[in-house]
């Protein structure tokens, strides 16, 4: 948080990413989060629909997976990666292991969406 001369309060987009994650978290009470960093329940909430906003937006790529044939042109088969997803964009890279909850990865991605 970065006070301005006025006395209004501006966030960095990494505390703003920090913040909306937590109010994302199963469980947590929106007002109490807000409460908690000094702000009103309000301003969270415009955050947060902001963000689902900036969310749906987004366009996403079809994904297709293709196997390859062994073949003496081909190649030895491709190293398993361990049912690992990898997300590439710009120049971060993000490795989501096979065992990561589907909310937990929408989290992650909508704090890195923030930050950007």
């Amino acid at each position: 948080m970065i006070e301005t001369a006025g006395g209004k309060r501006r966030w960095t987009p990494e505390a703003r990413a920090r913040i909306i994650a937590e109010s994302l978290e199963p469980g947590a009470n929106v007002s109490a989060v807000a409460r908690r960093h000094g702000m009103f329940p309000q301003q969270l909430y415009t955050w947060r629909r902001g963000l689902r906003e900036r969310a749906e937006a987004m366009s996403f790529v079809p994904a297709m997976v293709e196997r390859e044939t062994t073949g003496a042109l081909l190649g030895p088969p491709p190293q398993s990666v361990g049912g690992q997803i990898v997300i590439e964009t710009g120049n971060l890279k993000i490795r989501v292991p096979d065992d990561v909850s589907a909310d937990h990865i929408e989290r992650v991605l909508l704090a890195v969406q923030v930050s950007a």
